[in-house]
């Protein structure tokens, strides 16, 4: 089972109103190209400049059978995931957004570049099981972005 080329996004604070969100994490995970051993990851920390310093440096992800059947886990969930056509509203109340764009063209994105202006689930799109299925991509980003620090130790 190989990865073919990503790119992930995961934004921890999308939440704004009259005044933008306040963005505390920024991963970009991806893999450009099918015969890389290894997946990019580039943290920010906007909100916090000591975070920032440490996160500021490209690390890498081995690409093993575990992370291959996150990342592929990862996709099928979105696939599954409703989203707004315009991103406005914090669909799945958790402050975190993912752009997601695969291989085949595939794209999910649940924020706007700029944030969103409310939160709350929009009852005609997303349903508890959504809710589920959205926090558990974020589990699979969270463990791909602890693996990226993990081997930067080694």
């Amino acid at each position: 089972m190989s990865l073919g080329p990503f790119s992930l996004r995961i934004q921890h604070g999308i939440v704004g109103g009259f005044a933008p969100p306040t963005v505390s994490a920024i991963h970009n995970i991806t893999l450009e190209a099918p015969d890389t051993p290894h997946i990019l990851i580039f943290s920010q920390f906007p909100s916090d400049p000591a975070a920032e310093q440490l996160g500021s440096k490209p690390k890498n992800i081995s690409i093993s059978e575990d992370t291959t059947s996150l990342v592929k886990e990862l996709e099928g969930i979105l696939r599954t995931l409703p989203t707004e056509p315009v991103p406005s509203t914090d669909i799945y109340e958790r402050d975190i957004g993912i752009f997601w764009l695969g291989p085949d063209g595939f794209e999910w994105v649940n924020s706007a570049p700029e944030g969103c202006g409310s939160s709350g689930p929009r009852r005609d799109l997303v349903t508890e099981d959504h809710k589920k299925k959205f926090n558990r991509a974020v589990e699979i980003t969270e463990v791909l972005v602890k693996r990226g620090v993990a081997q930067e130790g080694t």
